[in-house]
């Protein structure tokens, strides 16, 4: 009898791999038990999970993962699914990040950059920890940081100008992109009764826009524009 589902480990987490003939409610059942079963292989991991074999919408994926998680001490940091990278924590608000080509070679740190680490790579690059103080990025194309920026940042080095930084928290410290470097005003809270601008937990994106640096939460905007 062929297994609902198959789990393999992969370069930077696991691949699963999904039946398409059995029902939904099935493959959720068995991923509870295979994973509950291998809670102590895999103990306590933050990974990328890799699904193969068939077609799930965003709300199956979500269940997926959460049958993952409450049955494993796993993380699941990000999904790479149909040959695209997703973040289904951020809520579908890094939208370009789903979508750009760019992302298939892109270099992850499943970490945070430390202090006094200098990270420089020829690709774009995910890192799905901090940028600490005193840490440093330079990159080719874009830097996605999952966590705060706190260091330096270098996206579209030496001379790429429509590259973007995006950071899950940042406080208005100089940045560079291309040939442009220099602080940029993080956008107020603001509340209404019929419409929130931002909060703080939007992702935050810093482009150039009229020939300056400028930074917006990656939900409206400018960037969601680009």
């Amino acid at each position: 009898m062929t297994e609902s589902c198959t789990i393999k480990s992969n370069s930077h987490g696991i691949t699963l791999i999904l039946n398409s003939e059995v029902t939904f409610e099935t493959l959720v059942t068995d991923i509870c038990k295979k994973f509950l079963d291998a809670k102590e292989f895999f103990g306590a991991a933050e990974l990328i999970l890799t699904i193969e074999g068939r077609d799930l919408t965003p709300q199956e994926v979500a269940v997926v993962v959460e049958a993952i998680e409450l049955n494993s001490d796993i993380k699941v940091k990000l999904i790479h699914e149909n040959n695209r990278l997703k973040d289904i924590r951020m809520q579908g608000q890094i939208e370009r990040f789903y979508y750009d080509n760019i992302y298939e070679n892109a270099h992850i740190v499943m970490d945070s950059v430390k202090s006094n680490e200098n990270l420089v790579t020829d690709q774009s690059v995910i890192i799905l920890g901090d940028v600490k103080d005193g840490g440093s990025v330079q990159a080719k194309g874009n830097v996605i940081v999952f966590g705060e920026l706190l260091g330096s940042v270098h996206a579209g080095y030496p001379d790429e100008n429509s590259c973007y930084i995006i950071a899950g928290a940042y406080d208005g410290r100089e940045v560079s992109i291309g040939t442009y470097s220099g602080q940029c005003e993080v956008p107020k809270v603001k509340h209404s009764f019929f419409h929130r601008e931002y909060s703080h937990t939007d992702a935050l994106a810093i482009v150039v826009y009229d020939d300056e640096l400028t930074c917006e939460a990656v939900n409206r905007g400018i960037f969601k524009e680009k």
